[in-house]
């Protein structure tokens, strides 16, 4: 009986360390990085509702049907961060192989703050992180940015918090343009004209086909003396990448509510959709929840103009904030982040679809695979939408999966028919004789 159960252990243990890998269940987080690549929604970084640090990579599987209330996340074990990091930013590289992960709170797995490296660089074929060699202009850490990638494959960061007392957060402010040249990995502090903004800290960014970066809300000081204030949403910062010039645009429609900490996605047709973020009260400190949750963008018109669609209100998640949002084909996906009205952890997963502006409950992947996977760092394409192969690296590991996953099968279903057939011949044999004394107490 000793080997059977060692061999059932085995297989036992095998098929948890699968399942723990199949079926990951991940904290609950904020101010993390979300990317998507060869149909997966990548997962990493940011603050968790639990005490240990976290530096694990996760996906979800975008080539399947899902509902949001019933998720299977996928660990990728090989893929653990060299740091923990939150409040940063990742852009993904043109050819979709590459992941720049760039500032936040940076801390090594000493425990301790570490900004020795300012950017580490995943290569998703070989699932590997590294710290790539960097030149040119010295950049001072940053936190609370959010980085775009041109055409050319050189990724805009502009202004951001740089919390140079680590104990008590304070810091400084800035409004310059810094780019990372990934071609050549230099960094270079950009000369620009026009009307220089204000120094702007938790904004979202988004690239126009034409090259212009759409920078909206966060926080700003209008001078280095002044105290932090809400950035007007319908005063909308504009960096042409071609000229390396500032401009501002007064948009139009609807009011918008002052926030930080929100999501925008560039949609296909030209449309910036926010999402989320908080504010503060007119009277007091408190935060409260933004209005209206979601809005769009319409850069199409000049100027923009702000609008609320008429079936977005209903079924909407909760306020939240904190979160991340990507889009992958007609939809809109939103990961994590707090709810506003309880300041609870989320792990829920809200899907908007953008074709007919409605909060949906179910996931279907679109039936042609060569979809654009637009995020807040990326510009949609003008012309043909590019398409997504999966690396002949990707395609062994899944080989290599099936048939490991088909040989346990096989081998736990032998081995328990061996330990059934071991138990039933040894319940047919004879018992053996007892033989009592007389005059026993048994």
């Amino acid at each position: 009986m000793y080997l059977p159960f060692k061999l059932f252990k085995f297989i036992f243990c095998t098929l948890l360390l699968i399942n723990s890998i199949l079926c990951y269940d991940p904290p609950k987080r904020k101010f993390h990085n979300s990317l998507i690549i060869d149909d997966r929604l990548l997962i990493f970084s940011g603050w968790t509702n639990i005490d240990d640090y976290t530096y694990e990579l996760f996906y979800l599987d975008l080539s399947k049907s899902f509902d949001n209330y019933n998720l299977t996340w996928t660990l990728i074990p090989e893929g653990n961060l060299p740091i923990y990091t939150y409040r940063s930013t990742a852009v993904l590289s043109l050819d979709n192989s590459t992941i720049y992960l760039y500032g936040g709170f940076m801390t090594n797995k000493n425990l301790a703050y570490d900004y020795s490296n300012l950017v580490y660089t995943y290569d998703y074929p070989t699932s590997t992180w590294s710290t790539p060699n960097l030149g040119g202009d010295i950049v001072p850490p940053r936190q609370n940015i959010k980085g775009v990638m041109d055409n050319s494959g050189t990724i805009y960061i502009f202004g951001g918090y740089n919390a140079t007392n680590l104990t008590t957060s304070s810091g400084h402010l800035y409004n310059d343009m810094n780019i990372l040249k990934t071609v050549s990995n230099t960094w270079k502090t950009l000369t620009t004209s026009g009307n220089l903004p204000f120094l702007c800290a938790e904004y979202t960014a988004n690239i126009l086909p034409n090259g212009n970066i759409v920078y909206i809300g966060g926080i700003e000081k209008v001078s280095a003396d002044a105290n932090f204030s809400s950035v007007d949403m319908n005063k909308i910062k504009l960096f042409d990448t071609n000229k390396l010039e500032w401009s501002q645009m007064n948009a139009t429609g609807i009011e918008i509510v002052p926030r930080w900490y929100f999501s925008s996605v560039l949609t296909p047709d030209g449309y910036i959709i926010i999402l989320g973020g908080r504010t503060y009260s007119a009277t007091n400190d408190d935060l409260k929840s933004v209005s209206p949750k979601l809005a769009t963008l319409d850069t199409n018109k000049n100027p923009f103009e702000w609008s609320i669609p008429s079936n977005s209100v209903v079924n909407a998640p909760p306020s939240i904030y904190g979160h991340t949002a990507n889009l992958y084909g007609d939809y809109m996906i939103v990961t994590f982040g707090v709810e506003l009205d309880t300041e609870l952890y989320t792990s829920q997963v809200y899907l908007y679809n953008i074709k007919n502006n409605k909060w949906v409950t179910t996931f279907s992947p679109p039936d042609n695979k060569t979809t654009t996977t637009t995020t807040s760092s990326t510009a949609p394409s003008t012309t043909t939408k590019p398409t997504i192969t999966t690396s002949p690296t990707k395609k062994s590991s899944k080989s290599l999966a099936i048939g490991l996953g088909a040989a346990i099968g096989v081998a736990f279903l032998i081995s328990c028919i061996f330990i059934t057939t071991f138990i039933v011949r040894r319940t047919r044999e004879p018992a053996p004789e007892i033989f009592e004394t007389p005059g026993s107490n048994q």
